[in-house]
């Protein structure tokens, strides 16, 4: 498992978060408050991101944690704070990676296998970035062809892999509005900050 900015043993790390949430039973199935908790915390990881989507074992949504900035990273470490309170044989903070094939982030499939939005049939509507888009987005605007409003709302809930999603769909945001991209994503994928739910800086985006 990776430690990105770490230098402890991983042992030593889960002893440390167990320490910061203590006592441990307030946070029983506070899955997102306890991993924001974590995250927060000052000089206990320096890189890492609340993640959300689903646990095998948990019905519904799940939150944890992730060291480093790639929620996606299959060998990125998981620190999931609450699985304890879910699981019975979970004890403590639960750490691992998406290799163990519990946890499965929003969106984490491949573009090139869910498809294309729809061919447009109303009218085309152009995206307004912030910031110009780097060579690798222009191409791939270029491949997918032009779109209106149904295209545009159907690539915003597109599975993440596979292309530039961390230029373009916070551009999709720019352009049509913040409902139009689900708030998880753009929370994963990019460096926004919604609601100040994902990240250690506490200010919304």
């Amino acid at each position: 498992m990776n430690l990105p900015g770490i230098e402890v043993t991983i042992e030593e790390l889960i002893r440390e978060c167990e320490e910061h949430l203590h006592p441990l039973d307030q946070w029983g199935k506070r899955c997102h408050a306890a991993s924001l908790h974590l995250v927060r915390a000052d000089n206990l990881l320096p890189v890492a991101r609340v993640a959300r989507g689903v646990c095998e074992g948990i019905g519904g949504q799940h939150s944890w944690v992730v060291l480093g900035w790639d929620c996606y990273d299959r060998e990125a470490t998981l620190i999931d704070p609450t699985l304890w309170s879910y699981d019975y044989s979970v004890e403590g903070v639960w750490t691992g990676t998406i290799e163990a094939g519990r946890h499965h982030p929003h969106g984490d499939q491949s573009i090139w296998e869910w498809g294309r939005p729809l061919d447009p049939t109303g009218p085309i509507l152009e995206l307004e970035p912030r910031t110009p888009f780097s060579e690798r987005a222009l191409r791939f605007l270029d491949i997918l062809g032009p779109l209106d409003e149904v295209g545009w709302r159907q690539l915003a809930h597109a599975p993440v892999r596979g292309w530039p999603s961390d230029e373009i769909l916070p551009a999709i945001e720019d352009t049509f509005g913040g409902e139009w991209v689900p708030i998880d994503i753009i929370g994963m994928v990019t460096d926004r900050n919604p609601s100040g739910l994902y990240l250690r800086d506490a200010d919304a985006r």
